[in-house]
């Protein structure tokens, strides 16, 4: 790892350590969790910009893996939440063939995998940077043979809740988010972390370090150039107050469905979805009429 890249993280890695390890006690996570009142300031929202297809042998077109950051507006420290979002929607040679070889319903049309985590954001305007820390993720995966009854058994279903220790590190510039930094830590597993450099032309090209840490030792570490970094990049979204916000996320012939961030979408009092638009839970359908 070059002298800029240790600096780099070092500063990071404290930052992380300083905002969430001073001061640690029972108070201080419930505060970190909760949400304070609704604010009429504009709310930041990153949203990945290439999210991650899946495998057309498999799935249908627009099968994607999503990834949805947001935080407490006006401040430069305060609750984030993040969504990690996989809606799959199977092939149907695939998913006939499945069914007819071992009963009917084993593989319905429509799947989604849904990844909560909440936690704390601190920001530092000046640098640019802005440090997501989670403690807690929320999950369910939930199916449905229509688009529509899949999302009616995402609102019946609840979420499994589990204690996490994630962290990512994120550059704002103009509309864009770019992640530079991402790790996690468990008692068992230690301390994982990855480091990119996104290359600036031919000559400098991108690459990630990883650092493995146990008993805070580094016992491995490797830089490698082979990474999906179209995963880095997010759009930076700043919301209205007053109107509903919402990213397309599939097309099925003249059926479309939308993403409403739940976290964003609760700050204020919205308008109600537009016309010709079906609100189903954190999600709207649009059909469209030829």
């Amino acid at each position: 790892m070059s002298p800029q890249t240790q600096e780099y993280s070092r500063f990071h890695w404290l930052i992380w350590f300083l905002i969430f390890f001073s001061g640690w006690s029972c108070q201080t996570v419930n505060s970190l969790l909760s949400r304070d009142p609704k604010s009429e300031i504009p709310a930041s929202v990153l949203f990945l910009k290439s999210p991650r297809k899946m495998s057309s042998t498999f799935f249908k077109d627009g099968s994607s893996h999503y990834r949805c950051i947001q935080w407490e507006p006006g401040k430069s420290s305060g609750y984030a939440e993040k969504i990690e979002l996989s809606f799959i929607a199977y092939d149907t040679n695939f998913s006939n063939n499945i069914n007819a070889e071992f009963g009917n319903d084993v593989v319905e049309s429509y799947k989604l995998i849904w990844n909560r985590k909440v936690g704390k954001f601190q920001r530092d305007k000046l640098e640019k940077k802005i440090v997501f820390v989670y403690k807690e993720s929320f999950f369910k995966e939930v199916k449905g043979n229509t688009i529509e009854a899949l999302l009616e058994n995402q609102i019946a279903y609840k979420e499994n809740k589990f204690v996490i220790d994630e962290m990512e590190v994120f550059e704002l510039n103009g509309d864009t988010g770019i992640l530079l930094e991402e790790g996690n830590r468990s008692e068992i597993g230690g301390e994982n972390r990855w480091s990119h450099n996104l290359g600036s032309n031919q000559f400098f090209t991108s690459s990630s370090t990883y650092t493995k840490i146990n008993n805070q030792t580094i016992v491995m570490e490797h830089t490698s150039t082979n990474y999906d970094y179209h995963q880095l990049s997010y759009e930076w979204n700043e919301t209205e107050p007053d109107k509903l916000f919402f990213k397309p996320i599939y097309k099925e012939n003249n059926l479309q469905l939308f993403f409403v961030p739940p976290y964003t979408n609760g700050l204020t009092t919205k308008t109600k979805e537009p016309f010709g638009y079906k609100r189903l839970g954190d999600f709207l359908l649009k059909e469209e009429i030829k």
